[in-house]
């Protein structure tokens, strides 16, 4: 069986796109399949041509610092690949390299590539805006995180019918104990919703961003509202965990039903400030779910794993696809 190498940044509870990479090496790791994390290498601009001379030399300039600042979850199975890539033959036959969405190319020169959209490809979070540019690969295979991502095909590689989601919601910290008997005041949070029209009074209002998930939590148990500007940030359910009116400012031209197709994605959350109510009403059914997406992500990544396996079987000829 391929062994899976997951290119990533370090654990971050702030970072939603590394949280769920550790997971699903984590959950490989768990299903019986070899897995391990590697540091990523964003966004240099590589190729077979200038190979050595930029990622090679990214790696002995740094030596091991890479290795040194891949940061992970004690709580996870994830162990880290100690290696340097000396050629574009390093990770061939026994390896599958999973690359998410913002990797440009193919850094570590990878036979067989995975690339997981944790948000769409084109996507710049600099900038919020869709300018991105995107180089991938032939003979690739894509997965996207969840429905609402754009249905990107890229010329000579393969995109998943099925959903690679992945969830990790730290319940023994957003949840309904220890909360204020009477709550006040706001939270909110900008994150990847910078580029949007702040629509409430900021003076007297809580930012979360930036802080650890102990302080965010207590946040949450005081205040009465949290207002999200990015539209898809798990802290919208953490609020809700926590008791708090959660509603997140709607993305422009996007409907309720565009932004989350499947309802039971926006339970306990408010799409616009005219679905508090309803999202008061559903807040109850939230944590079932919760629960729910947990144990669906061990079944996502069962089917992940059966169909890499197939696209990536060593007497499949890749190129027919």
């Amino acid at each position: 069986m391929k062994k899976f190498l997951i290119c990533t940044p370090s654990y971050s509870q702030n970072n939603g796109g590394a949280i769920v990479l550790h997971k699903l090496c984590h959950l490989l790791n768990e299903l019986g399949r070899e897995a391990y994390l590697f540091p990523i290498v964003e966004n240099l601009q590589l190729n077979r041509f200038n190979y050595s001379k930029v990622l090679l030399k990214f790696f002995k300039k740094n030596l091991r610092e890479p290795f040194r600042r891949l940061k992970v979850n004690p709580a996870f199975e994830t162990p880290i690949l100690y290696k340097v890539p000396e050629d574009f033959k390093t990770f061939q036959d026994d390896w599958i390299v999973l690359y998410p969405e913002i990797t440009f190319g193919n850094p570590l020169g990878a036979k067989n590539v995975v690339r997981w959209f944790l948000n769409n490809p084109e996507f710049d979070p600099e900038t919020g805006e869709e300018t991105r540019n995107v180089f991938f690969g032939k003979n690739e295979l894509y997965f996207r995180y969840a429905p609402y991502f754009k249905d990107f095909r890229y010329p000579g590689s393969t995109t998943s019918d099925l959903f690679l989601r992945v969830t990790h919601f730290p319940l023994d910290l957003f949840n309904l104990e220890n909360t204020a008997p009477e709550r006040r005041g706001v939270a909110y949070c900008i994150r990847k919703g910078k580029n949007k029209r702040i629509s409430h009074d900021i003076q007297n209002s809580i930012l979360i961003d930036g802080k650890k998930h102990q302080e965010i939590a207590a946040i949450f148990k005081q205040v009465e509202t949290f207002i999200s500007y990015d539209s898809h940030t798990a802290y919208s359910r953490f609020a809700a965990l926590c008791g708090c009116d959660s509603v997140v400012i709607p993305d422009e031209g996007v409907t309720q039903d565009a932004w989350k197709p499947n309802i039971e994605d926006r339970y306990g959350v408010a799409y616009g400030f005219e679905n508090v109510e309803w999202a008061r009403s559903t807040r109850n059914q939230l944590l079932e779910t919760v629960n729910a997406f947990e144990t669906r992500s061990v079944a996502n990544v069962l089917n992940f794993i059966q169909e890499v396996d197939i696209f990536f079987a060593s007497d499949n000829d890749n190129s027919q696809k």
